[in-house]
């Protein structure tokens, strides 16, 4: 091989190299929590009967600037049409904590500030703009406009009874006292309430599932442990049992 030839072997050999994927594999059953049901069913396939909640062995880091790719095949079999499958994560924060749905997915829409000081026996609170508040999210405060407070865990974890407008402010009254004193000038919005999961993938019964990607979905997020879900809306009466079956599942990391 000539010098010209051997440099363009190397430089393609170097180019595949950096370009490989991080690989984080989930086929075998110790991948998977100690006491989960899966069995192995040949030909790196995974399965499971039933209405089932997989968690990965392992917590994974995840780096923003990455894009995590779930590859393999998943489905459900038989399953009815109407019962789900998911596959997807759990955000962990630099701690490896849970961040709840309900601290890190903001209603930008209801951004404002408290307009009257609140004590913690107080009902109510006194806020700048209610146009667009609404009576089934959760109120956050020590809120900031570019979002760099998130995800927020002061939140008072209640929902709205009642928003009307007055002559100090719009005031936004709950069933139980806010338990916390909030002076006024604090920023404070409403957050979307929602389920401990992220998923990527969702799929009936006789669907495949693969090359699902996801990216960051709550601020803060530097670890996640992989969740799969098979029977999500329960097994009525007469329905067959749902068998989740995963071939060499795994996920690859890219830039």
């Amino acid at each position: 091989m000539n010098l010209k030839k051997m440099t363009a072997a190397l430089f393609i050999a170097g180019a595949a190299l950096c370009s490989a994927a991080e690989v984080y594999d989930l086929s075998r059953i110790e991948d998977w929590a100690k006491k989960s049901p899966l069995k192995v069913h040949g030909n790196g396939i995974l399965r499971a009967t039933g209405r089932v909640s997989l968690f990965s062995a392992k917590i994974y880091p995840y780096d923003a600037k990455k894009t995590y790719t779930f590859k393999g095949m998943y489905r459900q079999l038989p399953g009815s049409d109407s019962n789900i499958f998911r596959i997807g994560f759990l955000p962990l924060d630099k701690d490896k904590k849970l961040i709840e749905y309900y601290t890190s997915h903001p209603n930008i829409a209801t951004e404002t500030v408290l307009v009257k000081a609140a004590a913690a026996t107080d009902n109510f609170i006194v806020i700048k703009d209610g146009k667009k508040w609404n009576k089934s999210g959760l109120v956050a405060y020590n809120t900031k406009p570019d979002r760099s407070d998130l995800p927020n865990k002061n939140i008072i974890r209640q929902v709205p009874k009642t928003i009307e407008q007055t002559a100090e402010g719009w005031k936004i009254t709950f069933a139980r006292p806010i338990g916390i004193a909030i002076p006024a000038g604090t920023g404070i919005r409403q957050h979307y309430q929602g389920g401990r999961f992220r998923f990527a993938g969702n799929g009936t019964g006789g669907q495949v599932l693969s090359n699902m990607q996801f990216k960051m979905m709550d601020p803060g997020m530097k670890y996640f442990q992989v969740i799969v879900v098979s029977g999500a809306n329960g097994i009525k009466p007469g329905e067959q049992i749902p068998v989740i079956e995963m071939r060499k599942p795994r996920i690859e990391v890219t830039e």
